[in-house]
């Protein structure tokens, strides 16, 4: 079904006719008045109708993505991808592979129109299925981005040999919220005072604990202005890793989102991220006999399974290439499983010259709960009693360091920090779509 909208021509002006000084006889102001066929100009803006859901149902792959929608309102990673073939080789076959704007568009609305659960929080609803370009940024969604990978693979085969250069894509890093940081509370002479005393006293516990909060600003403006690298922090501030430092901080700069993980994890995410891994196929351990907590800490651990690590480049012209980390990769950048008993000074000296970014590492005997929970950063380890208390930390940490997430895992923190924490910043359409899918859970 297309529907179109009729801009009706405007008809020429006094201004558009030439005038001479011979007077008009009423012939021939009636003929003057007849204006060309040829000129009357209809612009016929054609928007195309799609009906998502008689589009499946035309396959036999594409009931099963139905039924799934209709009974349990979420469907899986592998469904989904599935769901982007068909739809964009039916919009291929009918409009070919360069369809119009407005077309891509009214499929993405066609689809959230058909199916509800498939909508994400964007203004438009759609955004994860289709979003224009703008600002001389190109368009992104999973319709836009299967249609891009089939015109590169078309060009590739007409054009074999071909150097032409294609745009530059914007990645999508994942950056951090940049956080409006609060007025200052203390002078900078006071500040540095402070500063100074701190680098050089542990005690008394309770004094550190406030010169610290007092400093916090201060400490915040210092580290993004200089751009300083985690271990350039600690040297001018390392009183950071006492315990409860990092978190005190972030409820300085952050408040509104200090509490969030802690609030929300348990009655709200945890078990509908289980039920989506277990639809997967990436969870197949039992939960008879859990404790609510360790279905906390086994739902956290299912995140890197639930938003894989997605390709990037790195380099710039011939020198540049595609980077793909896998899942297990992902895992271990998110939380490290090691068994009791681990030497630990050898562990922290290897992770210090081989991991520049914060993450969890745990101690226990299987992947259920954890004996021994701890945030690494820059070789040193901060412990804390659960696995939850871990990640809020190393999530803070982020924040407080101004640092970018690991690609092998920024997906999971995103989420963490879009959906969890409820802060602004890079989103990607896999923590879109994984938001919307755990809204739609029934």
């Amino acid at each position: 079904m297309i529907s179109c909208t009729v801009e009706p021509a405007i008809p020429p002006t006094s201004s558009d006719v030439t005038s001479t000084a011979t007077p008009s006889t009423p012939m021939e102001e009636q003929a003057a008045a007849v204006v060309p066929v040829n000129q009357l100009i209809q612009t016929i803006h054609l928007i195309p109708h799609f009906d998502v859901r008689q589009i499946l149902t035309g396959l036999p792959d594409g009931k099963q993505i139905v039924e799934s929608l209709d009974d349990d309102n979420v469907i899986t990673t592998s469904q989904r991808c599935l769901l982007v073939r068909i739809l964009v080789s039916h919009l291929i076959e009918k409009f070919g592979e360069n369809p119009a704007t407005e077309t891509k568009k009214a499929l993405a609305s066609g689809l959230i129109q058909s199916f509800p659960c498939l909508k994400d929080s964007s203004s438009s609803a759609s955004e994860i299925w289709y979003t224009p370009g703008r600002n001389h940024r190109p368009a992104t969604g999973f319709l836009e981005e299967r249609l891009r990978n089939i015109r590169k693979r078309l060009r590739s085969i007409s054009r074999p040999r071909s150097t032409a250069k294609t745009p530059p894509q914007t990645p999508d890093d994942g950056a951090l919220a940049r956080v409006v940081i609060p007025e200052r509370n203390i002078s900078d002479e006071r500040a540095l005072q402070l500063k100074e005393w701190l680098r050089n006293n542990l005690q008394p516990l309770s004094q550190v604990e406030t010169y610290m909060q007092d400093t916090a600003v201060y400490r915040a403006k210092c580290i993004r202005d200089n751009s300083w690298t985690i271990d350039q922090v600690l040297e001018e501030f390392p009183r950071l890793m006492t315990t409860g430092m990092i978190a005190q901080d972030f409820l300085v700069l952050h408040g509104d989102g200090a509490s969030k993980l802690f609030e929300s994890w348990l009655p709200i995410y945890a078990e509908k991220d289980l039920h989506l891994a277990r639809r997967e196929g990436k969870l197949t351990l039992p939960l008879d006999g859990l404790t609510p907590d360790a279905v906390g800490e086994l739902a956290l651990r299912q995140l890197p399974a639930l938003l894989p690590p997605t390709a990037y480049k790195v380099g710039r012209g011939r020198g540049a290439k595609m980077v793909r980390h896998t899942i297990e990769e992902g895992s271990l950048a998110f939380i490290d499983l090691k068994p009791p008993g681990t030497n630990m000074v050898e562990y922290l000296y290897e992770a210090k010259a081989s991991r520049p970014y914060p993450y969890v590492l745990t101690l226990g005997n299987d992947s259920q709960h954890a004996s021994q929970a701890f945030v690494i950063v820059a070789g040193q380890a901060l412990e804390h009693d659960t696995l939850l208390q871990a990640i809020d930390v190393c999530f803070k940490a982020f924040f407080i360091f101004d640092i970018k997430y690991p690609k092998q895992c920024e997906h999971v923190w995103e989420f963490l920090q879009n959906v969890v924490y409820e802060i602004p910043g890079g989103e990607s359409k896999l923590v879109k779509f994984l938001q919307s899918t755990i809204l739609a859970c029934k």
